[in-house]
């Protein structure tokens, strides 16, 4: 039986449930909308579509029979005088049918609007909440407000039966993958109003085909994309106003397009835009929801190569190259269908490879490689370990099933797996990968739960999140780890940890805590006598989630504030280089950039969005050698250890390229009878040092052999009087 819902910290299982790869590309976006004044209902955020998230498709609440294009347009429409006799559900008793309840209005489909069809409705109720009295009315009085006394509502597809009964054989919960669920609904009354407080009233949900509406911010531009899974249109219609509803034609765009830069725009000012597919008569065939956005200087110093939202809500994401072609290619969490695999060299970047989910609404939260194996964490159940050698057809070759069935992290070190935030204790448990066929776990270690982790020659440093600090383990002896220490702070929320290269530092971010959830920078080199070393805060009222480091460079998936770099070659004094911001509301909380890797040969950064998918990001590297301009020094000749021995601000293996060329004392761009003379002058009369001042090359070394002599001065001679070879380059390889 599938796992009751949880409600846990953010990035926790949210949905309920969850849909098959093959449902999630065709399933429509939803939009509600509600008509009447004022607005009486809200809902609970159990991570839905719509109406305040707590509106969403059946199949991901607790399931349903129903996908691609089955969803239809909806009216509930809410009554005093017109009743809709319906089957109820017992939250308290496993979810049993237990009588015919009644909801007060009605709910049509309203595909054809002048013959709507009227469809068939259930909902729950909890007698250990509130009495469960067969009506449907979830204000909360004599229960939990909060909860809206679970009165879930569901929207059948079912032609109503005017009894009921329909459904009287069901059990909604471990029967739901089998029904025709069109929407779920966790309702509330808005605060400060009553149920019915005003009518007429009507909510209406709209599915939309054209889907994954999106508006990418820049300077002065919205680069609009969207998905579309049915046969090529004949061309997409796009609609803009600076007002809402977008009813202007911006531009009609070939069918095989999904992106348009809709450019000269000013910055901040919201545009509204509709996406529609049309046919070659230039009828509509499907449409999209609304969307606003606004321009605006959304990065620096990152630049956007690659987007990718072809799915739902994501979570983790990890990188990995064919090791036969050096294709790169990115493993995006899809949450509720599984992990996607998508190739990063195509322009624009294309799903090639799919790994569901172990069944709907597993969760798969995390995913790490090992060899040609992607080890898939899902948060209610097994670990999957995938081979990939043929990325556009993984194969499932064993699984790990961890205390309690699920787990939330993972990390491969070696041949060796750490899963933690499993559903048992929560602790962290080894596997031995040697066999990735036929994994086995080798020992354990449960003091509470652990929610992420990092690991430096078999030191490991776990995460306890609920306020238990930062334990750091010798897991040398794989069968009995044992604890080496722990630290922690006041209000503490431990979420992510990162070591420096060195293993020196520690960078640890605070996602639940009270005590302000931004990163902290430990000094770990005596574990003896740990001490925080300083704070890196982006902005005190944002959220921080996962960190790695790459060199000097600490890279932050900040939530709603993106992807955020720092230099912490001085890690007591780090300082933010480049920035690039994937979640355009101003908002606080717990969406946008969830994880970022950076590990890629190629330079790419790769990070994932909650909402928006996949950006491929390339610094701002001008002479391609690996370093990033802001912290690079040389623009025209690699200089990969930045030493500068002169102080000067240019890196000594550039000052060589800058040179003048050799013999030229007077620096006037020209070998003559003047440069002649100082270099006698310069060699045996104690004249100008024939050392730059600002090079270590001497302008005397005129065939480049490291000295400077009489052989130099032939050679000079022989070059301005007959004809001999000119200095040699000293910037030559």
């Amino acid at each position: 039986m599938k796992p009751l819902p949880l409600l846990g910290e953010p990035d926790w299982p949210q949905r309920m449930d969850g849909v098959t790869a093959a449902q999630s590309l065709t399933d429509p976006d939803l939009d509600a909308t509600w008509e009447g004044t004022p607005r009486w209902m809200t809902g609970i955020n159990w991570g839905g579509e719509t109406f305040f998230n707590s509106i969403g498709k059946g199949v991901d609440f607790f399931g349903s029979n129903l996908g691609g294009g089955d969803y239809v347009p909806v009216e509930i429409r809410f009554s005093t005088t017109t009743t809709t006799l319906c089957q109820t559900f017992r939250r308290d008793l496993g979810y049993v049918a237990s009588g015919v309840g009644t909801f007060p209005g009605s709910v049509w489909d309203v595909t054809n609007p002048g013959s709507p069809r009227r469809l068939n409705v259930c909902f729950v109720e909890d007698n250990s909440i509130a009495p469960a009295d067969h009506a449907w009315n979830p204000n909360g009085t004599g229960g939990s407000p909060i909860y809206g006394k679970r009165e879930y509502l569901f929207i059948m597809n079912s032609t109503y039966d005017g009894t009921g009964l329909t459904y009287a054989a069901d059990n909604i919960y471990s029967g739901a993958s089998s029904l025709d669920v069109l929407y779920g609904w966790w309702p509330l009354v808005e605060s400060g109003q009553t149920l019915l407080g005003s009518l007429p009233a009507t909510l209406h949900i709209d599915p939309h085909y054209v889907k994954n509406l999106r508006a990418i911010p820049a300077d002065g531009q919205l680069t609009v994309t969207w998905t579309y899974f049915g046969a090529t249109p004949d061309h997409f219609r796009i609609y803009s106003d600076a007002i809402s509803p977008a009813t202007t034609t911006l531009i009609d765009v070939p069918g095989t397009d999904h992106s348009y830069v809709h450019g000269g725009l000013t910055n901040g000012i919201t545009q509204y835009y509709r996406v529609e597919a049309m046919d070659a008569g230039d009828a509509v065939l499907a449409g999209s929801a609304e969307l606003s956005a606004a321009p605006a200087i959304m990065s620096n110093q990152m630049e956007l190569v690659g987007f990718w939202n072809d799915r739902g809500t994501y979570g983790d994401i990890w990188g990995y190259v064919d090791p036969g072609t050096n294709r790169e290619y990115a493993l995006l969490c899809a949450r509720n269908d599984g992990v996607s695999i998508i190739d990063i060299d195509a322009d624009p970047p294309v799903e090639v490879g799919f790994i569901p989910a172990p069944y709907p609404g597993s969760d798969s939260k995390d995913v790490k490689i090992y060899d040609h194996y992607a080890m898939v964490v899902n948060e209610g159940d097994d670990v999957q370990i995938v081979d990939i050698a043929d990325v556009t057809n993984p194969v499932q070759v064993s699984t790990f099933t961890p205390d309690g069935g699920g787990s939330h992290n993972c990390l491969v070190d070696g041949h060796w797996l750490y899963v933690v935030g499993n559903h048992g204790t929560g602790g962290l448990e080894i596997v031995d990968l040697t066999n990735p066929l036929a994994p086995t776990e080798v020992g354990n270690f449960q003091p509470y739960y652990y929610h992420d982790l990092d690991i430096r020659n078999d030191t490991l440093y776990a995460c306890g999140i609920y306020g238990d600090g930062l334990d750091v383990l010798d897991v040398s002896n794989k069968t009995s780890p044992s604890l080496i220490t722990t630290f922690n702070y006041t209000g503490s929320g431990i979420h992510n940890c990162e070591l420096s290269e060195d293993g020196k530092y520690l960078f640890q971010g605070d996602e639940i805590g009270s005590s302000g959830n931004w990163t902290r920078v430990w000094d770990v080199s005596n574990l003896a006598s740990v001490s925080k070393a300083t704070d890196i805060i982006t902005d005190p009222d944002a959220v921080v989630h996962n960190c790695y480091i790459k060199g000097d460079l600490l890279f932050i998936a900040h939530y709603t504030e993106g992807v955020h770099v720092f230099d912490v070659s001085d890690p007591s004094s780090p300082v933010q280089v480049a920035y690039y911001d994937t979640f355009q509301p101003a908002e606080y909380g717990y969406s946008g950039c969830w994880s970022v890797y950076p590990y890629l040969p190629s330079g790419r950064i790769i990070a994932s969005d909650m909402q928006t998918g996949l950006y491929v990001f390339q610094m701002a590297d001008s002479d391609s050698d690996g370093i990033f301009d802001v912290i690079d020094n040389c623009v025209d000749t690699p200089n990969a250890d930045q030493a500068d021995s002169d102080g000067n601000g240019i890196g000594d293996a550039c000052e060589l390229c800058q040179c003048p060329k050799q013999g030229d004392f007077d620096d006037d761009g020209f070998l003559t009878a003047l440069d002649l003379g100082d270099m006698i002058d310069a060699l045996f009369a104690g004249g100008s040092d024939p050392q730059d001042p600002l090079c270590p090359a001497s302008r005397a070394d005129i065939d480049c052999d490291g000295f400077a002599t009489a052989l130099d001065l032939g050679n000079l001679i022989d070059h301005l009087f007959a004809g001999g070879p000119g200095p040699c380059d000293p910037c030559a390889p």
